[in-house]
């Protein structure tokens, strides 16, 4: 019997390595964010519960900073093979939200903003 516990106790502490080592591979990085060719703003992606969220750390300008803290990307999800959807992403300068999909390759994360049938991409770059 106590072998039986000791061997359910190992293959439980297996499953929880293997869970908390599938993490996402955007959680926990920071990504610097360009309007136009010029960066603008730092976001730190975190993960909970399987989603996604954005929050802005520092920005390039100072009149960027009272944006500092505000949450940009919300709910975002992995649907695997880097590409994720189900979130959205809020313009930190008019509060408007829109729909999220993005596509990380590499340290490029291609995040597009849909609000009915338009559409505006920015490509943001791992720090």
């Amino acid at each position: 019997m106590k072998l039986l516990n000791q061997s359910l106790l190992a293959v439980s502490a297996l499953g929880l390595a293997t869970v908390a080592m599938a993490a996402d591979p955007l959680h926990n990085t920071t990504w610097q964010t360009y309007d136009g060719s010029e960066p603008k703003a730092t976001v730190k992606i975190t993960e909970s519960g399987g989603k996604l969220t954005g929050k802005i750390i520092d920005t390039n300008k100072a009149e960027g900073k009272k944006f500092v803290g505000r949450t940009v990307i919300s709910g975002l999800k992995a649907d695997g093979g880097g590409k994720y959807s189900g979130g959205k992403i809020t313009d930190p300068e008019n509060g408007k939200t829109y729909r999220l999909t993005g596509t990380l390759s590499g340290n490029s994360l291609k995040l597009k903003g849909h609000l009915g049938p338009f559409s505006r991409s920015q490509t943001w770059k791992k720090k």
